[in-house]
């Protein structure tokens, strides 16, 4: 059998045997049945070790070229590579392109748009785009610590399958925690999940039909679209108002509509920072019981209050058993931990847990333990006072760079109650790519066309602040001032003073 080894070559001499052995058999030089030499006649007619010989013949017969049986000899073996068509013997490779055509409805260019986005910026940008919290903020030993102390603690199995329903010491945690919030639950009431993403994906796979209509704000969290294509919802849109939601609009829609779902943000709404008044959300609360409607409550953003007086979530109001309120880990502590949950009443949480355990089983079962011990030793209100403290500062240093350099003839924004985010509207024409624009500014922000399912008119950006210090949200609004003003200077020319 010849075989051509180059040894100045940069292959190995294993990878170029194997390569040219299989290339024979594929081409039929070696045919089916084949005695192939023995491993010390092959090593030294080739002049290399037979140890590289042996390992060629055990890679080619783990590949299926090869067939061999104790104290025989080895022969070639034919894998089926092939398939019989209608037009005669065609690869596999080509007999399979459209196998794994897409049936559902998803915008792969729409998803691919958000993973790629959701890398780092480019060193010296300012990162006003991810909304997840500063990782500078995290007390590292603290954390260190907690798993230190979880992967010592047999009782809570780290390396084990958890219960369907999450760790029963977060949960109990968790509805502690929630009372803060006045919402009263029992365990029963508590599903963990892998954030607040993951639970409305599970929402929706338990109980959402094709054709069933979802009310949202407009504009609203962008990652809601991609599922709400996926499960086939019709799509109610109702403008955003200065106060979130609007319910009079609503209240006109459910006389008319069949409506199934209703998702809302009520407090520190993603992208605009409204804030629902009281009346609002208990006249939500009534529409959504009169007209029997699942009210899913996001409440992502909840706990970083910082001015005036915020009202409690709609759920501590909910007698009727009407409201799944999502609550997650993500944006207070860290995203990567994949921890959330839900507070729903006992029998819609059976039933998610149902479809949660067709999917993944259980949630990760190390996440939970670290942030159950994290919560249990008193670690977490620390953060969050903390976060609030520091995050008020920010906020104030980002509303008075607001009023410093935005040009005001052209830039509007609403103060948010607390929250990260700060929802520019801008009475220009937006520049082709609006994202790309501001970053060759320096700074990264949000297109705010992704935030409606509907494309609409105009000119927005979302601005976060949680994952900067008060140096980078001044100079990061000192820079998008100038790109705004730039572009105001390029559409109208020189009739404007100082373009």
């Amino acid at each position: 059998m010849l075989l051509q080894i180059n040894r100045e070559s940069s292959v190995t001499l294993f990878d170029q045997m194997v390569s040219q052995i299989r290339e024979m058999i594929e081409e039929g030089l070696l045919e089916e049945g084949y005695q192939m030499p023995s491993t010390r006649q092959l090593s030294a007619s080739l002049g290399v070790n037979r140890s590289t010989v042996v390992k060629v013949y055990e890679e080619l017969w783990a590949l299926g070229y090869f067939e061999s049986t104790e104290g025989s000899y080895t022969r070639v073996r034919r894998r089926k590579v092939s398939v019989e068509t209608s037009e005669g013997v065609q690869p596999l490779r080509k007999v399979g392109e459209g196998l794994f055509e897409n049936h559902q409805f998803v915008d792969f260019e729409e998803i691919d748009r958000y993973a790629q986005l959701m890398t780092d910026p480019q060193p010296g940008v300012i990162d006003f785009y991810h909304l997840v919290p500063d990782p500078r903020l995290i007390d590292h030993k603290l954390v260190a610590s907690c798993f230190r102390e979880v992967l010592a603690d047999p009782a809570l199995n780290v390396f084990g399958y958890n219960q369907p329903r999450g760790l029963p010491a977060l949960r109990q945690v968790i509805r502690k925690h929630m009372k803060l919030h006045s919402i009263h639950s029992s365990d029963d009431n508590i599903l963990i999940t892998n954030g607040s993403q993951n639970s409305l994906q599970l929402i929706f796979q338990t109980f959402a039909r094709r054709g069933d209509v979802i009310a949202v704000e407009s504009p609203t969290y962008a990652m809601l679209f991609p599922l709400i294509r996926f499960y086939g919802l019709e799509v109610v849109e109702l403008e955003s108002t200065s106060s979130g939601f609007d319910v009079e609009a609503f209240q006109r829609v459910v006389v008319s509509r069949k409506v199934k779902f209703v998702y809302v943000i009520p407090t520190f709404h993603n992208p605009t920072g409204a804030t629902m008044s009281q009346a609002s959300r208990e006249e939500l609360l009534s529409l959504c019981e009169r007209h029997r409607i699942v009210l899913i409550e996001d409440s992502i953003e909840e706990e970083m209050k910082y001015f005036g007086m915020v009202h409690l979530p709609v759920k501590s109001m909910d007698r009727h058993d009407h409201v799944i309120y999502l609550g997650s880990f993500s944006k207070v502590l860290a995203p990567g931990l994949r921890t959330g949950w839900m507070i729903a009443p006992a029998d819609c949480i059976r039933q998610i847990t149902a479809v949660k355990m067709m999917t993944d089983l259980t949630s990760n079962t190390l996440s939970q333990a670290l942030i159950y011990r994290f919560c249990r030793l008193g670690y977490y209100e620390l953060h969050l006072r903390r976060m609030m403290r520091i995050f008020r500062k920010r906020m104030k240093t980002a509303l008075k760079a607001l009023r410093k350099w935005m040009p005001a003839t052209c830039v509007t924004w609403q103060e948010p109650l607390g929250g990260f985010i700060l929802w520019l509207e801008i009475g220009l024409k937006p520049p082709e790519q609006v994202e790309q624009w501001f970053q060759q500014h320096g700074v990264r922000i949000t297109d705010g066309s992704i935030f409606y399912y509907t494309p609409q008119p105009g000119f927005r950006i979302r601005i976060s602040i949680s994952k900067t210090n008060e140096q980078e949200i001044e100079e990061g609004i000192k820079r998008i001032g100038e790109a705004i003003e730039q572009l105001r200077c390029q559409q109208v020319g020189g009739e404007v003073s100082g373009c």
